[in-house]
């Protein structure tokens, strides 16, 4: 057995392969190697994924782990983040009732494939699972829209609910056109930055429409005021908030913030659930024209 001790973050590094109730196994994306965490992010054993897995099932013994609760919803970061984004939300969408899974993807070490092929793994392995729903913020859109494009496994075994897309690039970015130029710039951000190419980004199927999907969009007034000096040139590089719409979305509605993390705050928290819940934001106001 590993010594047990706390990790000490690298979750550019570190990609989820397994979770279940808390506890998950992670593959270093540099290395390899495998390693096992509880729930608290206490490493429990490290090696081999057969190794871990092992270790695994001797833990379920010792520790008697309850069976997750059925429904689950998958908290994907955008590009650059990591799944503490959504701290503050696991904890709400346990107290309603679902298992939450914040998922740790490494978008600035792996290709675009490999991070599709990463959440179709945890997918295919999930255990007790029957009904799975998705809140996605930003680049983890597009990853998830091309993940249900696919007749994968999972998906015979397990009901999909429902979608609450978060500022989904799904028309791409000019920035990442014009940042995807330079290779300096391009192999610090890694190679999956390319799919903020808008020809790129529009090619990749659209989330099924048999799936209820909700839209939110942040705008902040002070950045909103800010771009009205920019030159216009500079204006064009940045997101649009209708490159986050959603062809036969459900519902759409934009969200005034003004703090860093969108993801925390408890209106929008409050959002997420509802949605997942009963198909509807509630307690907004639909916005028709942004």
């Amino acid at each position: 057995m590993a010594f047990a001790f706390f990790t000490l973050g690298g979750k550019q590094f570190w990609e989820d392969r397994f979770f279940y109730n808390g506890w998950r196994i992670q593959r270093n994306c540099l290395t390899g190697n495998y390693r096992l965490l509880d729930e608290w992010d206490i490493r429990r054993e490290s090696g081999s994924l057969l190794r871990c897995q092992n270790a695994f099932l001797h833990f379920i013994e010792v520790y008697q782990l309850l069976r997750p609760k059925q429904k689950a919803v998958f908290l994907l970061h955008g590009y650059g983040q990591s799944k503490d984004k959504f701290h503050k939300m696991v904890r709400q969408f346990e107290l309603a009732g679902f298992t939450p899974i914040a998922i740790n993807m490494p978008t600035l070490r792996v290709s675009f494939n490999a991070l599709v092929e990463q959440l179709d793994f945890l997918l295919k392995n999930l255990k007790d699972i029957q009904e799975v729903n998705f809140v996605a913020y930003g680049f983890s859109g597009i990853v998830l829209r091309k993940v249900l494009a696919k007749s994968w496994g999972w998906r015979r075994k397990m009901k999909i609910g429902r979608i609450v897309a978060i500022n989904v690039p799904n028309r791409g970015a000019l920035w990442g056109q014009k940042l995807s130029r330079f290779p300096i710039i391009s192999n610090f951000l890694g190679s999956a930055v390319q799919m903020y190419i808008p020809d790129l980004a529009v090619n990749v199927p659209d989330f099924p429409k048999s799936v209820e999907t909700g839209v939110i969009t942040s705008w902040n007034p002070l950045i909103r005021t800010l771009l009205k000096v920019l030159p216009r040139s500079w204006q064009q590089l940045l997101p649009d908030k209708k490159d986050s719409f959603v062809d036969g979305a459900k519902e759409i509605f934009a969200v005034k913030f003004w703090g860093i993390n969108f993801c925390s705050s408890q209106k929008v928290i409050t959002y997420c659930i509802n949605f997942i819940k009963s198909g509807k934001f509630k307690s907004v106001q639909k916005i028709k024209k942004l």
